[in-house]
This record gives structure tokens, sequence and C-alpha cells, in this order.
């Protein structure tokens, strides 16, 4: 019997499985790595949430995915500082900005727990962390202006679609302010100096619908014109309808607590619904961005350049 026939495997095949992590790993650039970092910082900072959670690793996944987004933009254009410098600001705007809030302020926590409890450190952090969220609503928007740009086709907007989105939104605005001017009468104003910082905030939230569906509205009309390459369109549109929804559903769930109705719902569903959401559009995203961006796109000065996709 020839003993070769129950040698181990070659170990070449384990050198070739190597080689191919290596190379994932090398397809990673340097610019990066900051947005890594930042993800998992955010994750540490929304420990204590995680563990209120009825599905803890769902928001995690979440939070993490949408920390990612700017990673995907840079495999998928090595060079999207130069190329596609609209398309990663807006992703940056639209996910990094908020969570650096939150890790300045989970920091603050662990670094310096004797200042917490100073109302006017805490009333600081929250003005920070609603001003982070607030610029976050632009996010999306740059992400559209720099698709469009890249397309050979025009997204029409309807005046029978704009003007009742608008007036809707405009509505929604004032009904959350309303709404957050009785939710901060009486104790609250005392505790909270900032309480009108907060009440604007809340009431500029719902302005993330505008933005959010008009990303999605031009993606689709992309997806309808049968825009190369098809994939990615279809991939971005889905992933910010998927946003979308979770932007509507957000803004209707804050309206019913300042209406203190539905709080037997919002309680139980909430956090999952939102999780979930915000998961399975983010991640849409990531493997959209990550395969590759259009073939052309406009960089920040005018100017149209080639993108280069990963290899």
């Amino acid at each position: 019997m020839n003993g070769t026939d129950y040698e181990p495997a070659d170990p070449r095949g384990l050198t070739q499985i190597q080689d191919g992590l290596a190379a994932r790993g090398q397809r990673v650039p340097r610019e990066a790595w900051p947005f890594i970092l930042l993800a998992a910082f955010a994750v540490a900072a929304n420990g204590q949430l995680f563990l209120s959670n009825a599905l803890p690793d769902l928001l995690c996944a979440g939070i993490a995915a949408g920390a990612l987004l700017p990673v995907a933009i840079l495999i998928g254009c090595r060079d999207a500082w130069r190329s596609a410098r609209l398309l990663l600001l807006g992703a940056i705007v639209w996910t990094s900005i908020p969570l650096v809030g939150d890790v300045v302020s989970w920091a603050q926590q662990v670094l310096s727990p004797e200042q917490w409890p100073d109302v006017s450190v805490f009333s600081d952090l929250q003005i920070a962390r609603g001003l982070a969220d607030l610029v976050s609503v632009a996010g999306p928007a740059l992400v559209a202006i720099a698709l469009l740009r890249s397309r050979r086709t025009e997204t029409t907007w309807p005046g029978a679609l704009v003007g009742p989105t608008l007036v809707a939104t405009a509505m929604l605005c004032l009904l959350a302010a309303n709404g957050a001017l009785s939710d901060f009468s009486g104790t609250t104003i005392q505790v909270t100096p900032g309480y009108p910082w907060l009440v604007a905030f809340a009431a500029l939230g719902p302005l993330r619908l505008l933005t959010v569906g008009a990303l999605a509205w031009s993606t689709l009309a992309a997806a309808r014109a049968k825009e190369e390459p098809r994939r990615f369109w279809l991939l971005v549109f889905a992933g910010s309808a998927v946003l979308l929804g979770v932007a509507i559903l957000v803004t209707a769930l804050n309206l019913a607590a300042y209406s203190h109705v539905l709080v037997g719902f919002a309680f139980p569903y909430q956090p999952i619904l939102i999780s979930l959401g915000s998961l399975v559009g983010m991640v849409l995203l990531f493997i959209a961005f990550a395969q590759g961006l259009p073939a052309v796109v406009t960089t920040a000065g005018g100017h149209e350049a080639v993108a280069i996709p990963a290899d």
C-alpha cells in the first residue's frame, strides 16, 4: 500500500488560503483605518444601550455598519479622496459625525466621571450630539448629488411629488417642535439649560426624510433608466429606501412619544425595528460602494475623473 495516500493535505493549500486572506486585508486602504477604529469606539460608547436592548447584537451590528460606510467607498475607489471626494464627504457627514459625538460623550463619562453629574457638562454634551445629528441630515443629500453627477440620464422631480412632500415635512417639523416644547415643560427645563437647542434639533429632525428620500428617488430613477452598473444602482436604491422607512418610523414614534400615545408599541418594538432596518439599509449600501463606483464621478472642484474600482 502506498503510504502517500494517507498523507496530510498539501500545505500549499493552506498557503493559498493565507495569501487570499492577506490580499483581502491589503485591499483595505490605510485611509480607512480611522473609520474602522471609530466603529470600534462607537460600539464601546453605546455599550449601555446594548444592555437595555432586546437584541444587543443587532444594534451593535447596525452601528458598526453605519460607521463603516466610508470604508466601503474607500475600498471601492482607492483614490476616493481625489476622484470621489464629495461622495466620501457625504458618507462622513452622514455616518461618522454623529458617532464622533457619541464617542466624545462616552470618553467624557469614562475619563472624567466626577464631572458627568454636572448639569452644564451634560447639557453641553446633549447639545453637541444633537448638533452632530442635525449636521448628519445633509449627508444623504451630498451622496445623492455626487451620484447624480456620475450619471448619463437625469432624475425628474415632478411637482406633484415634491410639493406635497415639502408641505408634509414642514408640518412634521411644526408638530415635532410643538411636541418637544411640551415635553421639555416643567422640571425638564430647570435641569436642562440648553433646552431651546434641543427643541430646535427635534423640530428640524424630520428634514432627514427629505434628504434620504431624495437619495432613494434619484437612485430609483437611475435603476429605471438602466444606468450602469445596474447592480450598484439597485443596491443603493434598496438601501436608501430601507433607511427612508426607518426615518419615517423614527419620526412617527418621536411624535407619538411627544403625544404620550402608543407607549406600549414603542417600547418593545421600536429598538428592534429601527436596529434591523438600519442594519439592512447600511449593509446594502456597503455592498454597493465596496464593489466599485460608477465609471465617472465629479470631484469637489467640478472636474470629472475616472474612479478606480477595487481590484
